[in-house]
């Protein structure tokens, strides 16, 4: 992957958005609903997009709300709704306009009694926790949020009764009906003022961060952290659960030091991810390389994306932990670590094989799905798994007692795991992973990103196995092409071609106008690199038929 000669330096003054021209385009800009790219459209988590094209506007937030409004019964939900919402500035417009539609439905919103922001898995944790116990009048949930994309960038998403991510049925149901909303000029979108609408009954104040951090005890050992001193930095990248943090060193008396903990929509601290563009990405080594500077001073140094659905772990002075490898470490922990008999691990199609390595050696299940948190539900609920992981710096995992903590992805919990790993072994992250490595394999991992329209994208999502006519990958006989999951036989909505000794995969973004190659070796980084070449001519030679 080509790297931007700005990648890992200061963002220029240049580049910071501009918020007044941002809030013009999504009060003013009305939709043309006969263009595909100013549709609603869901991709693995929600709809995205951005004010200045568009594809993302007050038009288009309203339309979902209603859409929310008008099936939520349907979906199960006939109780309050949460609603979270991370720092991109489109998020606090969104959030208004959100607020003005379920007022004027008569839906409660619980919002955050302190006038915080609010991270996709204090909103997850919400829901399951009320609807516990509870047989009729459940709540569901949206979250205003395009995850780690760039500044300029809105998204928001539907969690229903279950607390994750909405499936496909639930998605393609809104997405229908707030499409049709827009090609009526939402004259069918009931809405009040922001200032109505939040001093009125139906927007009632709701203890998010006071709760979730409470019941941290329940799925880590915060004992442990606290009595090991650690040497702990926190790099709350400016998100919605940057105070969650604070509220976590008050709370277990652990010495946290912080950077970057202040709200600031522009992102003006932030470093250029590898392709130039301004990313949040917790996960990406030139996003962190501003505080990895400081990496010989601490144990750990923790970050967590915009929402806080994902992780990123520099291992002390040993530097950064990639999130395939960090996904190993921490999946074995836990299944060693509490008594979790009877459930296996999940993680989706393009996540390293050694979760399933790592599995095959416990002698415990590892159920493969397609990318999107959402497949993991179910299993979580049916108490099939105890953890599940995806490649892009997403986890979670249940609570010491089995019981399910979240359905969607939990940042800060994968990053105070990291902290109880070091404190009961002693271990590093990145020693902990080379000591798995000695016993599974070392693989070798590459990703490709290439720009991709709403058409080509289409066309890669429909790849079947029919598509892929080679019998040989970099001289190693083809074993399989996958177009379904080996677990629950869904569409991955791309390929993935497998050899004894490594596989890769072509899947469209489901976030950005990409698609992505993935490549994994179990022989080395060369074979890696032409796992990923010789991958892309196969991709571009099933397309041309």
């Amino acid at each position: 992957m080509a790297v931007h000669e700005l990648a890992g330096t200061k963002v220029r003054k240049e580049d910071y958005i501009d918020l007044q021209a941002i809030a013009a385009a999504y009060a003013n800009t009305h939709p043309d609903v006969s263009d595909p790219h100013q549709q609603v459209r869901f991709g693995t988590s929600g709809h995205r997009g951005q004010a200045g094209n568009g594809s993302f506007t007050a038009d288009h937030v309203a339309a979902i709300a209603q859409a929310v409004c008008n099936f939520r019964k349907q979906f199960g939900a006939e109780g309050p709704l949460f609603v979270g919402e991370d720092t991109h500035y489109l998020s606090k417009l969104a959030y208004e306009t959100v607020l003005g539609v379920l007022a004027a439905n008569g839906v409660t919103a619980y919002v955050d009694s302190e006038n915080d922001f609010v991270p996709t898995p204090s909103v997850s944790r919400a829901i399951l926790r009320y609807n516990d116990c509870r047989s009729e009048k459940l709540a569901d949930g949206l979250i205003i949020t395009p995850s780690h994309n760039p500044p300029e960038h809105g998204g928001i998403k539907y969690n229903p009764i279950t607390g994750g991510p909405a499936e496909s049925d639930i998605t393609k149901a809104i997405e229908a009906e707030a499409n049709r909303l827009l090609a009526g000029h939402n004259a069918e979108v009931k809405s009040m003022s922001y200032e109505d609408a939040k001093n009125s009954q139906w927007v009632v104040p709701y203890d998010y961060k006071g709760l979730y951090v409470a019941e941290l005890e329940s799925i880590i050992d915060m004992d442990a952290i606290r009595g090991a001193n650690l040497r702990i930095m926190v790099n709350a990248l400016g998100g919605s659960g940057m105070n969650y943090w604070h509220k976590i060193s008050e709370q277990y008396h652990i010495p946290i030091d912080f950077v970057n903990d202040t709200y600031d929509p522009q992102f003006t601290f932030m470093n250029y991810d590898h392709d130039g563009k301004v990313r949040m990405d917790c996960s990406s080594a030139y996003v962190m390389s501003a505080v990895t500077q400081s990496k010989d001073k601490y144990d750990l140094i923790l970050a967590n994306d915009p929402d806080y659905d994902r992780f990123g772990i520099v291992s002390g002075a040993q530097g950064m932990i990639s999130a395939n490898a960090y996904l190993t470490v921490a999946s074995h922990y836990l299944m060693t670590h509490r008594n979790f008999a009877g459930r296996g691990i999940a993680k989706t199609v393009v996540t390293t094989d050694m979760l399933a390595r790592s599995a095959a050696m416990l002698g415990i299940p590892c159920y493969e799905v397609p990318v999107g948190f959402k497949y993991f539900g179910s299993l979580y609920t049916e108490g099939k798994i105890a953890f599940s992981g995806e490649e892009s710096a997403g986890g979670s995992f249940v609570a010491k007692d089995g019981s399910v903590w979240t359905t969607d992805k939990d940042g800060m919990i994968m990053c105070l795991l990291a902290a109880e790993i070091k404190a009961v072994t002693g271990k590093s992250p990145i020693d902990y992973y080379n000591d798995l490595c000695e016993k599974l394999g070392r693989p070798y991992t590459m990703r490709s990103d290439a720009p991709a329209t709403l058409e080509e994208k289409d066309q890669i999502s429909s790849l079947t196995e029919s598509d892929v006519t080679e019998k040989t990958l970099c001289g190693s006989e083809i074993k399989a092409v996958l177009s379904k999951s080996p677990y629950g036989d869904f569409a991955i909505g791309g390929v993935k071609i497998a050899t004894d000794d490594g596989w890769v995969a072509a899947r469209p973004s489901g976030t950005e106008d990409l698609y992505k190659l993935y490549a994994e070796s179990f022989v080395s980084q060369e074979q890696a690199a032409a796992l990923l070449e010789e991958g892309k001519a196969l991709i571009s030679k099933a397309l041309a038929k």
